[in-house]
């Protein structure tokens, strides 16, 4: 019986929320995600990431970055014994904006900062490991790598979290 609802449990999905939190580059970030499920074996998602960091030098200079991701992913692995476990990769695009020194260009000492508050935009690749814990709730594990085409704190961005997704129906 416990096995026939294990198995039954990711049958006949739509759609899914979730949010995570973890480390970014320097500092701390935050994820939402809304997921689109046509099969089984695949979704759509489209995930916010608000980032809260401190590029740390000879001047901390705090930056914040916010990234919009639309992106798909494909189920990879699944537990052989246990249907709860799978693993998934994807990735998309991104288009966001990225803060340097709360917009400002003057450090506290005078020094002027080259780089400036700007919109961003790239591509990232990601991977999800999602355990189920019952019919609505999964415990999710993320770890995307962003390409920030023209950004002035770095061109490549990690994010690692984790988190619980909520299977709406």
């Amino acid at each position: 019986m416990a096995s026939s609802a294990l198995g039954q449990m990711r049958g006949n999905l739509a759609s899914s929320v979730g949010v995570s939190a973890g480390y970014v580059e320097d500092g701390y970030g935050i994820m939402g995600t809304f997921n689109f499920h046509p099969n089984r074996f695949q979704y759509f998602q489209i995930s916010v990431l608000a980032a809260i960091a401190e590029d740390k030098g000879a001047q901390n200079i705090p930056y914040n970055i916010f990234t919009i991701q639309p992106g798909l992913y494909y189920r990879v692995f699944m537990a052989p014994r246990r249907k709860n476990f799978s693993v998934f990769l994807g990735g998309g695009g991104l288009f966001g904006y990225e803060v340097i020194n709360n917009g400002s260009n003057e450090l506290p000492n005078g020094a002027l900062i080259t780089g400036k508050s700007r919109f961003i935009y790239g591509v990232n690749l990601g991977a999800e490991m999602e355990l189920g814990l019952s019919n609505d709730f999964s415990l999710l594990v993320k770890a995307n790598e962003y390409y920030h085409v023209n950004s002035d704190v770095g061109n490549f961005y990690p994010y690692a979290g984790v988190g619980l997704r909520y299977f709406l129906f």
